[in-house]
């Protein structure tokens, strides 16, 4: 297996292609995903790679797509140093046969939700069709999260190579939004939102950046 690498606008991301399918390509994985991402080790569990992957030093980020794995990494570790061990993880895994996502997590958990009004379905459709195809071309994905129609703003969560890269608010203002705003005169504007998991480890690192200021003066 000869494994391909290709940067992302995120210098901490970069997607490894490993020529066969990844994601839809296993019993684990069904056809109608198309990105499966995990930010912690705890979710990783659920993807026997994603497990193993985040045991190599620096790895914070793992993303699957339809044939390629973005990992994304702490910006204090080198590639260099880091790249054997990935593609180690990814060769093995892929010759063992085994299934990316295990069966017992696979499964989209039901929900019920109240149907989409015309905007906001006229909103996931473009998503869907315009900005998603470019976005994952660059090792990254975007969910919607929602419209308030009082505001005129759309709120999306970055995902893959898009978290914490110094482009992600290009993409923002120049791509996602310029599109909606032009398509939709309802949409106004767009905002991204972070996750539960990420707003707390932004919380917790400004608050030891204000104690170390405080030492330090």
């Amino acid at each position: 297996m000869f494994i391909q690498t290709a940067t992302t606008p995120n210098a901490d991301a970069l997607q490894f292609i490993p020529g066969v399918p990844v994601l839809g390509g296993s019993e684990g994985a069904t056809s109608n995903m198309r990105t499966v991402e995990y930010t912690s080790p705890r979710e990783g569990l659920k993807s026997p790679l994603a497990t193993r992957l985040f045991a190599i030093e620096g790895v914070k980020g793992i993303m699957y797509g339809s044939d390629f794995v973005t990992v994304r990494k702490d910006s204090d570790h080198p590639w260099q140093l880091m790249k054997p061990d990935i593609y180690a993880a990814i060769m093995d895994h892929f010759a063992s046969g085994r299934a990316l996502i295990r069966e017992d997590s696979s499964a989209d958990e039901s929900k019920s939700v109240e149907e989409d009004s015309e905007i906001v379905s006229e909103i996931k459709e473009l998503l869907e069709s315009r900005v998603r195809p470019s976005i994952q071309e660059d090792g990254g994905d975007l969910d919607f999260v929602s419209f308030d129609e009082a505001t005129g703003v759309v709120r999306i969560r970055l995902r893959g190579a898009c978290r914490g890269c110094a482009s992600s608010s290009v993409t923002l203002k120049h791509g996602v939004e310029g599109m909606l705003t032009y398509y939709i005169p309802e949409v106004l504007g767009v905002e991204s939102v972070e996750d539960e998991l990420e707003s707390q480890a932004n919380k917790e690192f400004a608050k030891l950046e204000a104690q170390l200021g405080k030492t330090s003066e």
